[in-house]
């Protein structure tokens, strides 16, 4: 059976996350963040745990929002070539911005009839976008309607055909790339983040695959007694 609770909290875990990467930074989302609740125990804790000291400890005072977005800026906006380039294709092919990994995830965004929408055009395989389809999947599953596991089924492969190739290298260079436990903090989050829904997801949709063989054996079962 479905855990409804952890389907909706994967919409607003993976909601957060893309707006974690869509400059500027805003008010609202920093509240979030401060505001989340997660078990110590969890592997997110660590780095939220950073980031939320960071936040409490300037508040959301317009000059310390502008610190933020500053080095947001020079992390991973530019311009020219930044230390933490936000682009699958940069970590997949050599430097290449808008390679072969942009145009697979645009077929992907495209089956689903999930093209982005943005006031400002960001090529396809930005880290924003791709953590935007996954929350767009998210708020899928947790619908309640029939296609709940092909849409999981469909997270699942996103992850590890799209994102998980180059993630761990992108949030390598972010945190390794500054100084800000806000930054150093949101690398490890990402990157937890995304590993921990994951192993859900496989956990999840294995018992789903193991209960539908066995109602099916009953089902056989249940004909050859007849």
């Amino acid at each position: 059976m479905m855990d409804r609770q952890r389907l909706q909290e994967r919409v607003g875990l993976y909601s957060l996350l893309r707006a974690l990467y869509s400059y500027p930074l805003r008010e609202p989302v920093l509240e979030a963040v401060v505001s989340l609740e997660i078990a110590p125990a969890s592997p997110l804790a660590p780095g939220l745990s950073r980031m939320q000291t960071r936040l409490q400890g300037h508040g959301f005072r317009p000059a310390a929002l502008e610190v933020l977005n500053t080095e947001m800026t020079r992390l991973l906006e530019g311009p020219g070539l930044t230390p933490a380039p936000p682009y699958a294709s940069y970590y997949l092919h050599d430097g290449r911005l808008m390679g072969p990994a942009a145009v697979a995830v645009r077929r992907v965004y495209l089956d689903w009839q999930a093209v982005p929408a943005s006031d400002v055009h960001l090529p396809d395989d930005h880290i924003a976008l791709e953590l935007g389809f996954l929350a767009y999947l998210a708020a899928r599953a947790a619908g309640g309607s029939a296609e709940t596991e092909k849409v999981l089924q469909a997270s699942h492969d996103f992850i590890q055909q799209h994102l998980l190739p180059w993630l761990p290298r992108f949030c390598a260079a972010l945190g390794g790339a500054s100084a800000d436990p806000f930054f150093t903090g949101l690398a490890d989050f990402t990157r937890a983040a995304v590993e921990a829904d994951l192993e859900w997801l496989m956990t999840v949709l294995a018992e789903n695959t193991t209960e539908a063989a066995g109602i099916a054996s009953l089902q056989r079962d249940g004909g050859r007694a007849k």
